[in-house]
């Protein structure tokens, strides 16, 4: 622990104070000794070669959102033709700013909930290159705010139960918006959303790319039953078997 606070401080003060020592650099310092998360201190994080600001204290993204991500990405780019995406439950708009990093013929609309968030998104795409036009951000709750139909929807909605609110980093509990993380049913409420409603906002061919956790499949695969998607589950960077890909095949 003691390490990684040490570590944490030297980066700090090379990463965002270009190796000077000041009164701000030690009131950080002292926010790090608290348990706040580096990357809050810091203010941004790198997303796939994408620069995420984090001044409005959206969820951190997650090394695993990046590797379903960065998979989408690679499969949308094979098409070769302009895309529109939706990415919902946006959060910092991590994903979708991603994929109109790398897909620059893509049109990306940004849904999240809290309508704070929306700056902090636009501030990420101009840090990171991204034009104006390329991105349209909609406050508003999971699919309410799409406008038409899309190649691909993402969606790293809210997914953890409220009952496994102690097996969580304190760090999380404490300084992590409690609303990116919880969710109803067994962690499946917003799930279950997606695979009710998304259908009809995709084109035919798309794809809807969703996180869940590894043991969250078999009540995913039961809500799935009897309806009209074709679907897979991708693996995470650790071979665990966890991200609902669903296909409209028609």
């Amino acid at each position: 622990m003691f390490f990684d606070l040490d570590k944490n401080i030297e980066r700090l003060k090379s990463e965002k104070y270009d190796g000077q020592e000041c009164a701000e650099f030690f009131a950080d310092v002292e926010r790090l000794k608290a348990g706040e998360p580096y990357a809050y201190i810091l203010g941004w994080i790198d997303f796939l070669g994408v620069h995420i600001d984090l001044s409005g204290k959206p969820i951190i993204p997650r090394p695993e959102t990046a590797h379903w991500a960065k998979r989408a990405i690679e499969e949308l780019k094979v098409k070769g033709t302009p895309v529109r995406t939706f990415d919902a439950y946006a959060g910092s708009g991590n994903v979708g700013l991603a994929v109109a990093k790398y897909m620059p013929n893509a049109l990306v609309e940004i849904s999240e909930l809290d309508a704070s968030l929306s700056e902090g998104i636009i501030l990420s795409a101009r840090a990171s290159g991204i034009p104006d036009e390329q991105i349209r951000v909609l406050p508003g709750d999971s699919l309410e705010t799409a406008t038409g139909l899309y190649d691909a929807i993402f969606a790293n909605p809210p997914y953890i139960p409220p009952s496994d609110l102690e097996n969580l980093d304190p760090d999380m509990v404490a300084y992590e918006p409690h609303l990116a993380f919880f969710a109803d049913e067994g962690g499946n409420q917003f799930h279950k959303v997606l695979i009710d409603q998304a259908w009809d906002y995709l084109k035919p061919g798309g794809a809807v790319y969703i996180e869940a956790d590894e043991y969250q499949r078999p009540a995913i695969e039961a809500i799935l039953k009897d309806t009209p998607w074709t679907y897979e589950f991708w693996e995470d960077q650790y071979g665990q078997v966890r991200f609902p890909v669903l296909r409209k095949i028609v």
